[in-house]
């Protein structure tokens, strides 16, 4: 009977899950290839709800709040009490930002981008200069994401990780 009762045991042990992805508790990494990279972005669009905000610059009666990974959120402030939102400028892998002289300047994963912001109602991409930044496939991550990320590493070859399924 124990003889039975381990072989039926075992026997699970190694049945029980076919998904390769359960078994080893990884997840599949999405990624955004280096030519979609490049020609999609930076994309100017419409506004949307700000995530989680990280730095704040004012410009002149516009605010620019990054939200890390996802992009630029432009915002009308000519009235205090009423802020508009005008557009989020989506700049994948995007961390750090800077403003001088009517050009912002941001980070999308491995590149340096320069916007001309003088008029907010015509942002331009005007400089792009690439592999400025290592790239650290983490770095665009949500805590969602990290904690999916178990098997680590990537693929160097298909592009840029940018979440998890």
């Amino acid at each position: 009977m124990k003889l039975f009762v381990f072989s039926i045991m075992f026997v699970s042990l190694f049945t029980g899950c076919t998904h390769k992805h359960d078994y080893k508790g990884c997840h599949e990494p999405i990624y955004l290839s280096y030519e979609k990279f490049k020609a999609d972005y930076p994309a100017v669009k419409e506004p949307r709800e700000i995530g989680k905000a990280a730095k704040i610059y004012v410009y002149g009666d516009t605010l620019l709040i990054n939200e890390k990974g996802k992009g630029v959120h432009v915002i009308d402030n000519r009235v205090k009490e009423t802020p508009v939102k005008k557009y989020f400028i989506e700049i994948p892998g995007n961390i750090d930002m800077a403003i001088k002289d009517g050009y912002l300047y941001v980070d999308s994963f491995t590149d340096l981008i320069v916007l001309n912001i003088k008029d907010i109602n015509n942002i331009t991409e005007v400089y792009r200069k690439e592999k400025v930044f290592p790239y650290d496939y983490r770095q665009a991550l949500s805590k969602e994401d990290l904690d999916k990320d178990k098997c680590g590493g990537y693929d160097k070859t298909r592009g840029f990780i940018i979440g998890y399924e």
